[in-house]
């Protein structure tokens, strides 16, 4: 295997497979073949879906919990267990083993000291709502992984709960999805319930950088490591929880709270837009989140300009046409799009001269990482975020901006420019949201 696919392993030689159940011999009488279902033991491990995408297995009962609470909590693939087949994804319900031969007995000691021990995994590929058009891979792969954590589940005999976030939504690690429904199971409340400073979270990916000279591959992202920040608990990669490694570097994509102290809410100049004609366009352009609809309403809005939005009336043509009438009547108009190539401007730029009025742009030039999370954090973070009711946004909706942008030109036919930096404004009940991590 090339040095570049290696992964994050332990450094033990040792076979850390779980050893194979000895088979015994059970004599087949007329009276057991005919029990009942209804009968025979209960499974330990029982599997139910919440919300149509979270999938929960669970060893045996809920622990009874009387007392502050402390949660150990862990990644499962590749914190927990690897595959034997040395495979990033596993091939069957037996392609795996442990991730290092400490982890069952580390596992157990936490249970009997007391901590309720959780896993809370990522898993995308799995489908739990088959359809005429869900890939036979979708399947496989839920199989694949129920009968991974019936396997693991079995073989620790311990009371464990395992949630799998099998959607991009607000289940999906680093967002906070399971835990508050880990609360829920468990009859919590997350102030004054959990013990914090006892609990430990634990996972693979933490943005650890690539190590070239050892033949590591940089994490796939930070997202257990944001996980745990969101939800107030200590970090530990697997190499540092089970084999006391010292803790290595890493770095986030985005770090919201770090973005929000270097802009002070003090320091943000209200007065960066003015309204210069008594009818004029103003062209909003930049990306999907970049803070276009709030500019808007908090900005120009007050100043009396109406709104021309191509998500609501769907086609440029109508927009144009709707903002024709605006202006006819005496109105000016702020275009609330993307508007992200020259030609769409160019097409704004005519209607302007068609109608005689002056045409202005403000650019908005929000980060791409910044853009996904003000997406991400309106369309999941509840009504307080989302007054718009809008839905979280492809990919494809950042990276085709990002392919369709070129940077707007006075030349063009503007007016002026007028440049708009992100800065977060909002209550403090928004804010708390809004620095939470919301994408890996």
């Amino acid at each position: 295997m090339p040095p570049s696919t290696l992964k994050r392993v332990t450094s033990t030689d040792r076979d850390v497979s779980p050893p194979p159940a000895k088979r015994r011999a059970v004599a087949t009488t007329a009276a057991n073949f005919f029990t009942p279902t209804s009968q025979k033991a209960p499974e330990k491990v029982t599997f139910h879906v919440l919300h149509d995408t979270l999938l929960v297995g669970r060893y045996n009962e809920r622990p009874t919990i009387s007392k502050l609470v402390k949660i150990a909590a862990f990644d499962f693939d590749d914190t927990l267990v690897m595959t034997k087949s040395k495979n990033r994804f596993a091939r069957g319900a037996d392609d795996w083993q442990w991730w290092h031969t400490t982890v069952p007995s580390r596992l157990k000691k936490l249970h009997q000291d007391g901590y309720v021990i959780v896993v809370m995994s990522n898993q995308a590929a799995v489908s739990l709502r088959p359809t005429s058009k869900t890939p036979k891979e979708g399947m496989r792969s839920l199989n694949n992984l129920k009968g991974r954590v019936t396997a693991v589940l079995n073989a620790l005999d311990l009371p464990i709960t395992v949630y799998a976030a099998t959607d991009h939504d607000i289940f999906r690690k680093p967002r906070p999805g399971m835990w508050e429904q880990m609360l829920r199971d468990h009859g919590l409340l997350d102030a004054g319930d959990i013990d914090h400073e006892k609990c430990i979270f634990v996972g693979d990916a933490a943005g650890r950088e690539a190590d070239k000279a050892a033949g590591i591959r940089k994490d796939h992202s930070c997202c257990d490591r944001d996980f745990a920040a969101n939800v107030n608990m200590p970090f530990r990669t697997p190499e540092e929880y089970f084999l006391g490694e010292r803790v290595k570097p890493f770095v986030r994509g985005f770090d919201p709270a770090a973005y929000v102290a270097s802009r002070p809410t003090s320091e943000i100049d209200r007065s960066n837009f003015a309204k210069k004609h008594d009818v004029e366009i103003v062209l909003l352009c930049g990306s999907p989140g970049a803070g276009k609809s709030t500019f808007y309403w908090q900005h120009l809005q007050p100043l009396g300009y109406e709104r021309v939005n191509q998500d609501i009336l769907k086609t440029r043509e109508k927009c144009m046409k709707v903002a024709a009438e605006y202006v006819s009547s005496g109105h000016s108009v702020a275009v609330d799009n993307t508007n992200a190539d020259i030609e769409t401007r160019a097409a704004w730029v005519g209607l302007s001269k068609q109608l005689k009025v002056p045409i202005r742009l403000v650019h908005f030039t929000a980060s791409a990482k910044l853009c996904e999370h003000n997406d991400t954090v309106r369309a999941l973070a509840g009504d307080l975020m989302n007054p718009e009711k809008r839905t979280m946004l492809p990919k494809l909706a950042f990276t085709g901006y990002a392919a369709r942008y070129r940077e707007p030109k006075v030349e063009e036919g503007f007016d002026d420019i007028t440049e708009n930096d992100f800065k977060f404004e909002g209550s403090e009940a928004q804010k708390a949201q809004w620095v939470r991590y919301w994408v890996s």
